[in-house]
């Protein structure tokens, strides 16, 4: 490894699960109330990954609204913390007990998705 070239000492806070839903995104822009539509591939305790066609800005709000195999859909106001193309990922900003619990069930019964360090 060059000297340039580094491995990430930092492993995430919480797995990552895969995770496969259509979901709607909410959010205001200029005044207005706007809607997209997002492909998610994971999911953790902390957020989502997913594929969005649509541009969103790193650190814009935005309100996910995820359907659950259950029939349940969880309404949570989330931030776009990073974007590589059409990949995003949301952070969940608040999450009621009950929504978490509603999480956990689901990561119960999905795998994790392994952890492979990045380099910088």
């Amino acid at each position: 490894m060059t000297k340039d070239k580094q491995v990430e000492a930092v492993e995430r806070i919480v797995p990552r699960h895969q995770f496969e839903a259509r979901f709607k995104i909410e959010m205001e822009r200029a005044g207005e109330a706007v809607g997209t539509e997002g492909w998610a591939r994971d999911l953790s305790e902390s957020g989502l990954g997913a594929f969005v066609a649509t541009e969103l800005l790193p650190g814009e709000r935005v309100v996910l609204r995820i359907p659950l195999p259950d029939g349940v859909e969880l309404v949570i106001p989330a931030r776009v913390t990073r974007n590589l193309g059409t990949q995003y990922g949301f952070q969940f900003t608040a999450l009621s007990l009950t929504q978490r619990q509603q999480i956990l069930r689901v990561l119960a019964r999905s795998k994790v998705i392994p952890y492979v360090p990045t380099l910088v």
